[in-house]
């Protein structure tokens, strides 16, 4: 489990990163509480956390965690918000929190806890808010460790532990700031509280039981609460009544499940309270409320009364409440609206939530002027009259939503000149004729969304000019007139009629709401409606586009045309069964939609099962995605989307590593991006090596070539020009011109036309040939080059240092030494000029072979005997003979 621990420190650190490249969707990760596969944490080591230096806020809840090591937090100085809840930690040691300088908020709540050093609370200086509920702490020492370290604490949870005792005069210190208190369902059998501990305590809530409860609080001690919870409480009448007299500021009471065999004296002593403004009473059992219950209630501005089974009020029994403002019965058995809230002219909220109530008086609510607020969802009422609100002139919101009413009149709202929410969703509505709503004028919320389909008469909407939002489920296109809803923000219909009907096919749902900027098309799955492009025309400044429950039978990119602004596109729970996927192009018209503005695209509960990343890039300002709910196929086939989730940094892909597979077998139930794209990419990757050693090979037998034989290269070329020469001239049979071709050196030409010419050509007669002098000018010096070699019988070569470094002379030798061992004649003349180590030969390699195989004519050996030098040249000169002497000095040298 430790690699598991591991692999979350590491998500989160990349979280942490400036500029953070990676897993941007786990911005909004969940749990999945039911998945007993998901990732846990059992331990946090010391080294986990190091390097958060920059961390604000941590959530470690929900995991498996029973122990931390000591000094896990030291690098955690700028966290302010710590969650540990719901794990199985089991103790609090000296050196858990270290390092926690600057925690306000710590979450310890549903854990094991048993124990808590008495320095384990001494870091945090600084914390404000401690949740501790739900553990097994049982001593008051440990509370004790607690705020001994924490002189900030303003809020301390302690609800649901094995507490049986608190006593203020263990604390060394009065907690200054404390302002709430929470030890409800606790076993507590001893409340001691005495003055200066709490000076600011506003909120207590407790919880004691029995008889010997012993509830010690001196007088003045809690003078500062405001609001006091007594939940499950097993208490006598005279403990609560010292309880009560304690708390003599007290403005807010919650009183529920006290277990008395007669409550009414406890809420009769909760009413001598004289500061009581708010008083919240539940789980009794009282049949019938009488005036003798609250008769002491007068200061009372506020009344809850819910789960008390009651069945009537008296008539007079709120009559003496003349200061309420709020009066809530809800969770009750009321068959009708009690007489008594009539002429409680101070009321502005009034709620019978979730009683038997089946209809309404023209009376019920008279003499009501202040009433804004009525609040009658989840009852049987099946009709409204009209003269049911007549004195409700000032009702801004109405909620009639859960019960039973089939139809308004005409007439309704008569009286409700200045509504402005109602509420009436989850009814029998079948019909809305012409000018229902038109008394209406300052509605700006309605809903009424029925449990099947409305037939809405033309103009039934009319009337309506401060509409901002409606709610409705029409049984056809006709959707009434929309001429008068100008000022209509926000449409949501819910289509639930059966089938098609043959004449409506063609009609086509119109609207023009120029200031609309969310609309929701909520199709049962069995209706037919069909998309048509006039639906979006008049929709210019819309927003928020959702359907729910369509699928794409007829979606193209043409109707998005009118939305130019759109921001938000949902598409939820579509069913393709019984569809040609492919006509569905797997949403592909988002790519030319031009929907350039979208922020946020909302596919879940879909069949999608493979995603085209490239349908974001047509979305430039999208922000938000989420694709949860689709059966999605764990293959190749998703390889660029599941990269793309992982690493693009502009959009959240919301869930996106709760994604799980549907197909194919061996990967169903596993998690999308978890999906090893590696092996998808084997052969590519197989290529993309090769062709990159190949690469390196080559680079590198490049620099071996033209380090060590780039000469051997050139030489190759240039026998294979002389190889393409020789050949063309032995097809034309072309006869030789001249007796030698002569290659030397420029810097060498005055001892060539001085000896060399005057010898040859004056004296014996031989017709030499010279590039100053016979080349053909215009034509590419390569190829005068071997023109005068294969137009020779022989090539002479006057070689110096000066030769040696020549190129064209040395492509002059190279060419003439191919056609030596093409033609196996000689045809090679080397004439020495000066002396010549085989050293300087090496880089000339041709000319160093050949001199080592050959004979060769020296002029610095000869100056002495000229006359046998040229006697030699002569005889070289002569067709099959070769000069004289075969041992030369030189060459036994080299």
């Amino acid at each position: 489990m430790e690699r598991w621990t591991s692999s979350l420190f590491s998500l989160l650190f990349l979280l942490l990163l400036p500029r953070p490249l990676l897993f941007y969707s786990l911005k909004n990760c969940t749990i999945d509480f039911y998945d007993q596969n998901k990732i846990v944490i059992e331990r946090i080591r010391q080294t986990d956390l190091t390097g958060f230096t920059r961390l604000t806020f941590l959530h470690l809840g929900f995991n498996r965690i029973s122990h931390i090591d000591d000094g896990a937090f030291t690098d955690l100085s700028a966290v302010t918000d710590l969650m540990l809840g719901f794990n199985k930690l089991t103790a609090l040691r000296d050196e858990t929190f270290k390092g926690l300088n600057n925690l306000t908020t710590l979450y310890l709540n549903v854990n094991q806890i048993i124990s808590i050093s008495k320095f384990a609370f001494e870091p945090l200086k600084e914390l404000q808010i401690l949740y501790m509920e739900s553990n097994n702490l049982f001593q008051m020492s440990d509370i004790v460790n607690i705020v001994l370290h924490c002189p900030d604490l303003k809020n301390i949870s302690l609800n649901h532990n094995n507490l049986t005792s608190f006593e203020s005069d263990l604390f060394p210190v009065p907690l200054l700031n404390l302002m709430k208190l929470d030890l409800d369902s606790n076993p507590l059998k001893k409340f001691s509280v005495h003055p200066n501990v709490f000076p600011n305590l506003e909120t207590l809530k407790l919880l004691g039981e029995g008889s010997d409860f012993d509830y010690s609080v001196s007088d003045g001690a809690l003078t500062s609460v405001r609001s006091l919870t007594l939940y499950e409480t097993k208490l006598p009448l005279p403990t609560y009544k010292l309880i009560f007299q304690s708390v003599d500021s007290l403005e807010n009471l919650y009183l529920s499940d006290s277990h008395l065999e007669s409550d009414k004296g406890l809420l009769e002593m909760a009413c001598e309270i004289p500061t009581l403004q708010k008083l919240d009473s539940g789980d009794y059992f009282i049949p019938i409320l009488n005036e003798s219950i609250l008769q002491s209630c007068t200061n009372l501005t506020e009344l809850h009364l819910q789960s008390n089974s009651m069945s009537d009020l008296t008539e007079s029994s709120l009559q003496m409440l003349t200061r309420l403002t709020r009066l809530t019965i809800h969770q009750n058995q009321l068959s009708r609206i009690p007489l008594t809230i009539r002429n409680m002219s101070t009321l502005t909220f009034l709620s019978f939530e979730d009683n038997l109530i089946t209809e309404l008086d023209c009376l019920d609510f008279t003499n009501l002027p202040s009433l804004t607020e009525l609040n009658l969802k989840s009852n049987r009422i099946s009709k409204l009259e009209t003269c049911v609100f007549q004195d409700l002139r000032n009702l801004k919101v109405l909620e009639i939503q859960e019960n039973v009413l089939t139809t308004l009149s005409d007439t309704f709202g008569s009286t409700l000149k200045h509504l402005v929410t109602l509420k009436a969703d989850g009814n029998n509505f079948r019909w809305f004729q012409r000018g229902t709503f038109q008394n209406l004028p300052a509605l700006r919320e309605l809903n009424v969304k029925s449990v099947r389909e409305i037939i809405v008469e033309d103009g039934a909407f009319m009337g309506l000019k401060e509409i901002k939002s409606l709610t409705y489920s029409p049984s056809n296109y006709d959707i009434g007139s929309f001429t008068s809803l100008q000022q209509l923000e926000k449409l949501a219909m819910f289509l639930t009629y059966p089938a098609c009907i043959k004449e409506q096919t063609n009609k086509e749902l119109s609207v023009n709401l120029p200031s609309l900027q969310e609309l929701s098309l909520v199709i049962e799955k069995s209706a037919c409606f069909s998309w048509t492009h006039s639906l979006l025309k008049g929709l210019s400044n819309l927003k928020t586009l959702t359907f729910e429950n369509y699928c794409c039978r007829d979606f193209d990119e043409d109707k998005f045309i009118y939305l130019p602004q759109l921001i938000n596109l949902h598409f939820i729970n579509c069913d393709h069964s019984g569809l040609d996927k492919q006509s569905c192009r797997i949403f592909g018209f988002l790519v030319e939609a031009n929907l350039t503005k979208l922020e946020m695209l909302i596919l879940k509960d879909n069949v999608l099962t493979v995603i085209n990343e490239t349908i974001f890039k047509a979305l430039p300002s999208l922000k938000y995605l989420d694709l949860s709910g689709n059966p999605f196929v764990c293959n190749c086939s998703n390889t660029g989307f599941i990269e793309w989730a992982i690493r693009n940094k502009q959009v959240q892909v919301a869930n996106a590593f709760q994604y799980r597979c549907s197909s194919p077998s061996s990967e169903e139930g596993n998690f999308l991006l978890d999906f090893n794209v590696r092996w998808c990419w084997e052969f590519t990757g197989f290529l993309c090596f090769i062709s990159s050693s190949a690469l390196v090979l080559l680079t590198l037998l490049s620099s071996f070539i033209f380090h060590f034989l780039r000469w051997q290269l050139v030489y190759g070329y240039y026998l294979l020009l002389a190889f393409l020469y020789d050949s063309k001239k032995r097809r034309q049979d072309c006869p030789h011109i001249y007796d030698a071709f002569v290659s030397y050196n420029v810097h060498d030409e005055d001892w060539v036309y001085g000896e060399l010419l005057h010898e040859l050509e004056e004296r014996q007669g031989w017709k030499l040939c010279l590039h100053h002098r016979d080349f053909i000018p215009g034509t590419a010096i390569i190829e005068n080059i071997t023109d005068a070699i294969y137009s020779s019988r022989r090539t002479l070569c006057v070689i110096s240092h000066r030769y040696l470094q020549s190129e064209w002379c040395s492509q002059e030798i190279q060419l003439a030494s191919f056609r030596l061992f093409d033609e196996h004649k000689d045809v090679l003349i080397l004439l020495f000029l000066e002396e010549i180590s085989s050293n300087q030969l090496s880089p000339f390699y041709r000319m160093r072979k050949l001199v080592k195989s050959r004979t060769y004519l020296s002029w610095t050996q000869a100056r002495s005997h000229k006359g046998l030098f040229w006697e030699k040249v002569r005889r070289a000169l002569e067709c099959g003979h070769e000069p004289g002497d075969n041992h030369n000095p030189l060459t036994a040298d080299a």
